[in-house]
């Protein structure tokens, strides 16, 4: 079973990457499945059809398939499940699960959890791969070790100064998709930060052998045929399709469906959809706070060509 997760820090164009690879013949996007406990089957949230998790028939039957039906979960003990095991925290023991023998039993019933879920919605979807955009690198380490899943990753960047001046504005979210009805906001100095740990760990793992693709939201923008066939490439041996970009035109291809349970707000849209390179904060960001960014992501972020 073929898992295409979406890696990297979050406001780098991730749910619009998730968006368009859910496009790809054999391919089903399902948003950031990390938080399906929490804002699907806890807070019943909406989904990327526009139905409420408990309305919407796709999550039903994966749910249905994977368990049972959701009913049968005790999200409370599955969350407490998650926080244990699946944190930048929790990583030596991820890598070593000898270390101790609680942590093994509780990363293999998380292992095992997840693991059921995934098929349930390749059965489901009639998926051959399933598109997870969480980005966590701690979820992209254990699939890396779960044994029944064949991961592959695509580790998506944004320029920090950018990913940075997002991370500070004030985002409304559609209703019924949050608690607060905005996405959180983080000082630019934890965004530096997050922005080489974050990045610094994927590629740790990559090193580890896990195949990946590294797509730069301003190529992918400006160039989307090119950046997409890159990852297309990275499933066509399990898709056996060589070219699958038929539904992009230019910069602009038509959002037709998804069922992705979180993400950025973009994920709610339906119809056509623009490929615009956002670059606001060259004008709008502080100079001094762009400055403060450049010098504590350096020279991570020149190794990824941004100057």
């Amino acid at each position: 079973m073929t898992v295409l997760y979406v890696c990297g820090m979050p406001r780098s164009g991730s749910t619009l990457l998730d968006l368009m690879l859910g496009q790809f013949v054999g391919h089903c996007d399902v948003g950031e499945l990390f938080y399906l406990w929490q804002s699907g089957v806890e807070r019943n949230f909406r989904c990327a059809c526009g139905a409420h998790f408990d309305q919407c028939p796709f999550w039903a039957e994966v749910g249905q398939r994977a368990y049972g039906g959701w009913s049968s979960l005790d999200v409370a003990d599955i969350r407490a499940l998650q926080r244990r095991v699946d944190a930048t925290a929790r990583l030596p023991l991820i890598l070593n699960p000898s270390m101790s023998a609680g942590f093994r039993r509780d990363l293999a019933s998380y292992t095992d959890l997840l693991t059921r879920l995934y098929r349930a919605i390749a059965d489901v979807s009639g998926a051959r791969v399933v598109v997870d955009s969480t980005k966590r690198p701690s979820l992209a380490y254990i699939l890396a070790q779960a044994p029944e899943i064949d991961l592959r990753m695509v580790h998506v960047l944004r320029d920090p100064r950018g990913v940075a001046y997002s991370w500070s504005q004030v985002v409304e979210l559609p209703e019924g998709t949050s608690t607060k009805g905005r996405m959180n906001q983080r000082s630019a100095r934890l965004t530096a930060r997050r922005w080489v740990t974050v990045n610094t760990m994927i590629s740790a793992l990559a090193r580890r052998g896990v195949p990946r693709v590294v797509v730069r939201y301003e190529d992918l923008v400006r160039d989307p045929r090119a950046e997409l066939g890159r990852i297309a490439a990275l499933t066509a041996d399990v898709t056996g399709t060589v070219d699958p970009l038929d539904f992009l035109h230019g910069n602009e291809f038509t959002q037709a469906g998804s069922h992705a349970v979180a993400g950025g707000r973009i994920r709610m849209r339906s119809g056509p959809i623009t490929l615009s390179l956002d670059e606001k904060w060259r004008r709008e960001y502080a100079p001094a706070r762009q400055r403060m960014v450049a010098a504590l992501t350096w020279p991570l972020r020149t190794r990824y060509d941004y100057r």
